[in-house]
Parts: C-alpha cells; structure tokens; sequence
C-alpha cells in the first residue's frame, strides 16, 4: 500500500504505466471516493524542473468536460514521490474499448460520433488556451460514463504538453511510434539526424491516426511484420504516403504498399458518415505541414458533420439500410440527390413511406421539418422507374404467388426477385404497406386503395 496525506491506494491496482509515471486507483481518506494517481519515478526527476511541474501547470490551467480532472498535486509518505491526483475514469481508454472483440471492426457509428465530438471538443480547450498535446492516440483518450449511460471521452496524459501558438515551432521529440507525425518519427524512432522544427499540426496528424484506428478498429499504417518490427518500413509508409490516401498496409517483406483512399467495407460506419469523414482524415494525414490542414479548418469541418441531421433510409428495392447527413437548413431537393448518391435512384423516381403511410416530400421541405427517423423507424424508399420484366404489384394474385399479382405498384415497381430476397433476410418480421396501385387494362385507367399487404 502507498498513501499520500489525503488519499490511498495499493500498487498492484494499476490502471497504467509509463516511461515516466504510474497510474493508480485511489480512494480519498475522508470520502472514499474514487480517483487517479499518477506516481513520478525516478526517470521522471531526471528531467528538467520545468518538464516536471510543467504537467501540474497544465492541467491546473485547464478546465473543460472533455479534458481528465485535475484535483490536487501531492507527496508520497516515505519516499516523498510527486504524485498528481485526478478524476477517475471508470470506463477504462479508448484503446481498451477498441480492444473489446465486438470493436474489432471499429466502433459502431454512435460511439463513433460520440468520440468523435469529445476529442474535438478538448482539442479546441487546448487550442484555445495555445496547448499542444503531442501524445494523441486511443491510450490517452479516457471514457466515463455518464448519468444517462452514455460514453463520455476525455483527454488525460499532459506529459509532453506545451504552451505553443499557431505560428509557433518546437524541435523536441514527443510521442508513440504508431501515432508519430513522419518528420517526429524520424528523428525520434529512426534516431536520424535532422534540422526540422514542428508545429501544431503534428497533434492532428496524431488525431487522424486516432479516428482511422477507431472507425475501422486497425492502425491506417502497417509495415510488413508490425510497425514495431519493420521501423524503416513503417517511416517509408508514412513519408511517401501519396496526397488523398488515408492508409497504406504491406502484404510482403520489402514488398509494394497498397494504398487506401477509402475506409474498408468491414468498417461498421454508414456510407453517409464515410463521406463526411474521409475527406478529413485525407487532409490531416496531410505529410507537408504546409499542406496539411490547420486547427481551424480542422474544427470547422468536423463541426459540419455534429451539427448534420441524419435521415434514416430503408431502400425496398435494394433491402439496404443508409443513413443520409444533411443540414438543417437543406431542403428536399438535397436530401433526394443525396439518396441517388448512396442508392442510384433517380430523385424522380423517388417513393417514400413512413410508418406505413405515402409521405410525400415538398421540394422546398427543410431537413429540419421532416419526420423524425431512427434506425428502427426510416423512411422507407421505393423506386417508380420504368417496370423491368418481372416486376409484380401488390395484393393481387397470380397461380405461382398468391399475395403478389400482376399490376404495377404506383408508389413503386416491386420486384419477385427483391421481395423474396428481402423476406429471405427476414423470414420472421412482417411488413405492412400501405400503397395506391394503379390498375391498368385495354380501356380505362382506375387507381384504387389497397388496404394492406402482409407477408411473413
């Protein structure tokens, strides 16, 4: 057991341990609650004064949801350690939740999103108050729970902060190999030497890596043999990572890299959040820092994709599911080009029904107006193309398909093919729509309401 005058904590409770510190769960003597205490060793008190207290600085300095707690600096009884005390996180870090086996592929998209708002929101405190973190990776990223149950993440590990404005450069050497800027990683894995200076942006590369790892659930960079193993090929990866590519893998030793410009298909996010979010890594992965994207433009764009709202959309025909972000302030004419983006129906020849009723979409309709959807309860899209040779409607019957018929469907064509695909999907659910179909014969053209139909 070790103790501080206030608090106590036993050593073989490691939360996490570092080239420089430990840390511990702790209780307060008085209250019993729970916190973080971070231990100093002795390569810590190898460092400059100023390195050392810079930390307890920081984060006395910095208030803000998204950044670890910082409640008080103390000293250890005997050996009179510096010891900081923090906010306890019980939810463990990011890199523990992405090694959950049901984060294999990457977060869902509403843990996603969720990461997504808390990092950028603490990296705005810290650019706000002219912090630059250099340590950003999953490790340093903690997640608590909130009151309602929702994850809340938190930026911890201010050991290699510094006060640094946007037009301001450092030389010293900070970080983990994986989440290193290039020009970082070459002086301080590859030892080369070099005259560079870095900037701010290093911290959004670090970030660019972070969110790749954590919508897809592997590191954007991957050597032959592991990063750890293969130093040169990982920093040859890195460096000459072509504009626009967001990962680069090698399958054999000394082999050709295979670039990505796109997230993977076993990537868990939508289509819809895809788009939104590869244009940003592509532009943070930036390897000229003249290049790359500054703060600013960074918030602004990540910004753009929080305050979106998302559409939910059930394609009958495709028996696909999309999610579609769009702004408020965006009418019908967005929303219907961007569903042909994501299913390649035309916008005229878009049907929807909600909740099993036609609704009809108003061309000057605002986003902000339109029926609330979930994943649960979407807009349920039909096409009204042209009828290809097997397509049936509704309710009528025919000898091989007593519940399908031979008419058209006026809310849309329905395929043989797609419906029983879709009832092959979901042999045990029922479906209910309500249409108008039209009947047409030699003479006369008569439209008529169809109470219902039900399959299952």
């Amino acid at each position: 057991m070790q103790s501080t005058p206030s608090y106590l904590w036993s050593t073989e409770d490691c939360l996490g341990r570092g080239a420089t510190a430990s840390v511990y769960r702790a209780r307060n003597k008085k209250s019993g609650e729970l916190v973080a205490v971070k231990v100093f060793n002795s390569i810590s008190y190898r460092r400059p004064q100023e390195v050392q207290m810079r930390e307890f600085e920081m984060l006395r300095r910095l208030n803000h949801k998204n950044i670890v707690k910082f409640f008080a600096v103390e000293e250890t009884g005997g050996s009179k350690q510096k010891v900081l005390v923090m906010e306890y996180c019980s939810g463990g870090s990011l890199l523990s939740v992405l090694e959950d086996p049901e984060n294999t592929f990457g977060l869902a998209e509403s843990e996603f999103l969720i990461v997504l708002q808390c990092v950028v929101a603490g990296m705005n405190h810290l650019r706000e108050n002219g912090v630059v973190h250099r340590d950003i990776k999953p490790g340093n990223i903690m997640r608590l729970l909130g009151e309602d149950g929702q994850s809340i993440y938190k930026l911890t590990d201010f050991g290699a902060a510094r006060e640094l404005g946007d037009d301001e450069k450092f030389v010293s050497v900070y970080g983990t190999e994986e989440y290193l800027h290039p020009d970082m990683y070459e002086r301080a894995v590859l030892h080369k030497p070099q005259q560079k200076v870095y900037g701010v942006t290093v911290d959004l590369w670090s970030i660019g890596v972070t969110f790749y790892h954590a919508a897809t659930g592997s590191l954007p960079f991957v050597p032959f043999g592991g990063s750890r193993w293969n130093k040169e090929a990982m920093y040859k990866i890195t460096s000459e990572k072509p504009p626009g590519a967001i990962a680069g893998v090698q399958g054999q030793e000394n082999g050709s890299i295979a670039w990505s410009y796109e997230l993977p298909l076993t990537c868990r996010l939508s289509t819809g959040l895809k788009e939104q979010l590869v244009p940003i890594l592509a532009n943070i992965l930036e390897v000229d820092q003249r290049k790359c994207w500054g703060f600013n433009q960074f918030f602004a764009e990540t910004n753009d994709i929080l305050t979106r709202i998302v559409v939910d959309v059930f394609c009958l025909p495709q028996a696909s599911s999309h999610r579609i972000y769009i702004h408020s302030y965006n009418t019908t004419t967005t929303f219907l080009d961007a569903v042909f983006k994501q299913t390649n129906i035309a916008p005229h020849h878009q049907e929807y029904f909600f909740e099993g009723h036609p609704y009809e979409l108003d061309p000057n309709l605002q986003a902000q107006n339109f029926c609330r959807t979930t994943e649960h309860s979407p807009l349920t899209l039909l096409s009204i193309a042209e009828q290809p040779e097997d397509v049936v409607g509704v309710r009528y019957r025919d000898r091989e398909y007593q519940w399908l018929g031979d008419g058209a469907g006026y809310a849309g064509w329905v395929c043989k093919r797609d419906l029983l695909k879709l009832l092959s999907l979901y042999p045990m659910r029922v479906y209910v729509l309500y249409i108008y179909v039209c009947v047409y014969n030699k003479d006369s053209k008569a439209q008529r309401e169809v109470e219902g139909f039900d399959a299952g």
